[in-house]
């Protein structure tokens, strides 16, 4: 992973766990990979957070 990278993508939410993973998935399978993905979770009551940390999860194993 780069340390320093070019872009940084910042996706603030808000009870849109139905929607967050389709926006980082769609980040993630973008050809430029030099990225760092901010995924911000402000409160949600909804699986937003267990979406975000699903994808988290997947990345990592």
């Amino acid at each position: 992973m780069n340390l320093n990278p070019t872009v940084s993508i910042i996706i603030p939410t808000y009870d849109k766990g139905h929607l967050v993973s389709r926006a980082i998935e769609s980040v993630l399978n973008q050809t430029y990979q030099d990225f760092e993905l901010i995924a911000v979770d402000d409160g949600s009551s909804d699986n937003t957070d267990e979406a975000i940390q699903g994808i988290n999860k997947r990345m990592l194993a």
